[in-house]
């Protein structure tokens, strides 16, 4: 689970500071984009056949879709700059794709600690304090 969230943080990071041809970031980012969106797949299907809690299960489940609206976005930026729709429609574009990142990481986040902390069985009841 903490795959998904690191290749995410150096996409990130990658995209942003990389000193290579536009063409090259394109093709690299993609494919990375299309691992994240692989692990995002496989990791909520393993958890779906867990016994995990319901909740863990489900935030996994969002950030495999988060992953698919992240390649759909990153779909439309691409045909937006191909076809030179404009710098407010790539900039909105951007944003949400930036953002849709980061949301990624932080579902990511969220499911894999809950899930280390169920497996490792720190989610206990407390026991009840006498009245």
């Amino acid at each position: 689970m903490y795959l998904v969230i690191w290749i995410a943080f150096f996409q990130i990071l990658f995209i942003l500071f990389s000193s290579l041809p536009y063409s090259v970031n394109v093709v690299v980012h993609g494919l990375v984009g299309v691992a994240i969106l692989g692990l995002a797949f496989r990791v909520s299907r393993e958890l779906s056949r867990s016994s995990c809690p319901a909740r863990i299960r489900r935030i996994s489940k969002i950030t495999r879709n988060l992953a698919v609206f992240q390649g759909v976005l990153g779909l439309a930026l691409g045909m937006g700059y191909a076809l030179s729709w404009g710098s407010v429609y790539a900039g909105v574009v951007s944003f949400l794709h930036v953002g849709n990142a980061l949301a990624i990481i932080t579902q990511a986040s969220s499911s894999a600690t809950a899930f280390d902390m169920w497996e490792e069985k720190e989610f206990q009841i407390a026991p009840s304090l006498p009245s």
